[in-house]
């Protein structure tokens, strides 16, 4: 197989090497393949044009040749995120994904490394790439940043930072959110909006909130830090707009300390429901102390299956907790228990699963 590789370098300090491939009977479909290292784990997260995939393929090599690679992972078509946990320590690795669709055609990822030195962003998503940038907002329309690297500031665990990226009805893929410059991480303000493959280096105030109708958030990576810039661990996903979802899909995955997944608002003005969550294949591989957190009086429903949770046993963490909702300025939002089966929370025993 013939290879021309094609690069384009851009400021970033991301350990990321996407290089756009051109391959002898490849088609023009973008699939885009980013690399991030954490203490000792190597994590692989992806989005793909490709309508209809049949089964997903990781390719390893020793060096930057494909020719040279070897086939190290199987996977299925709604994963996109995977961790390469059997390496040698001190060697670097050069990564593809090979999608097939249903057709039986093969479609080859950019290549990205361990090699800390390169810092490159596929060439097929620079005019895209140049528009992400914090405080960037984007509307009716979906922006591919190419896996580069954004972020304005953190200033902890404080509320009422603004979002990095704002989107009104709009969806943005392939980018990584820099460790000290979170701040309250990419809003929803309107619509349907959906985040793919968004890595979050170390989250500050939160990763993301949902002031639209439905946020969808399609594989991807998000640590956080005890002694990060974002501070003690915190919850990840904000609700607080009624009448509306969050899905979490995709191997959507955590690592790190966390406080909890996701969390209906429960003191916001106006306060009221019901708000909907649906995770539908999500990995927690590190330390987190609850899961999802509803307001019962709401009518709030969380709907949870394929739960994967490092060292999980029943109640550690909890599931799904209900709690008492109310307005700004009524009093304190009161944690009930965890519940399984409930009208609130729409989770059996079976649906989570020790990682």
């Amino acid at each position: 197989m013939n290879l021309l590789h094609r690069s384009i370098k851009v400021l970033s300090c991301a350990l990321l090497l996407p290089l756009s491939l051109s391959v002898a009977g490849q088609t023009e479909l973008n699939t885009t393949l980013m690399l991030t290292k954490k203490a000792d784990k190597t994590y692989l997260s992806w989005s793909t044009e490709v309508p209809a995939v049949a089964r997903q393929e990781i390719y390893r090599s020793t060096s930057s040749l494909f020719e040279q690679a070897e086939r190290i992972a199987v996977l299925d078509p709604y994963q996109q995120v995977a961790e390469d946990n059997n390496f040698a320590p001190h060697q670097d690795y050069w990564y593809w994904l090979k999608v097939i669709d249903a057709d039986g055609k093969e479609h080859l990822s950019n290549l990205s490394a361990t090699v800390p030195q390169f810092s490159y962003q596929p060439f097929a998503t620079i005019a895209n790439a140049s528009r992400c940038k914090a405080g960037a907002t984007f509307s009716n329309e979906t922006v591919d940043c190419g896996g580069v690297t954004v972020g304005s500031s953190c200033a902890g665990d404080a509320e009422g930072q603004k979002p990095v990226i704002t989107l009104k009805n709009a969806s943005v893929k392939n980018l990584r959110i820099s460790a000290s410059g979170g701040a309250d991480g990419i809003h929803c303000s309107s619509g349907n909006c959906t985040i793919e493959n968004v890595v979050w280096e170390d989250i500050c105030e939160d990763a993301a909130t949902n002031n639209g109708k439905t946020m969808t958030i399609k594989g991807g990576l998000a640590f956080n830090s005890a002694n990060g810039s974002g501070g003690k661990p915190d919850k990840v996903f904000q609700h607080n707009s009624k009448n509306s979802t969050t899905v979490l899909t995709g191997n959507f995955t955590l690592t790190g300390e966390h406080g909890k997944l996701w969390r209906s608002c429960g003191d916001c003005t106006n306060n009221g429901g019901p708000r909907y969550l649906t995770i539908s294949g999500v990995t927690v591989n590190g330390k987190i102390d609850s899961i999802a957190g509803v307001n019962s009086n709401y009518k709030d429903v969380a709907t949870i299956r394929n739960l994967k949770i490092k060292d999980y046993k029943a109640g550690k963490p909890p599931i799904c907790e209900h709690y008492t909702g109310v307005k700004k300025g009524q009093g304190k939002s009161v944690k009930d228990k965890e519940y399984w089966n409930s009208a609130s929370c729409n989770v059996s025993k079976t649906d989570v699963t020790k990682l």
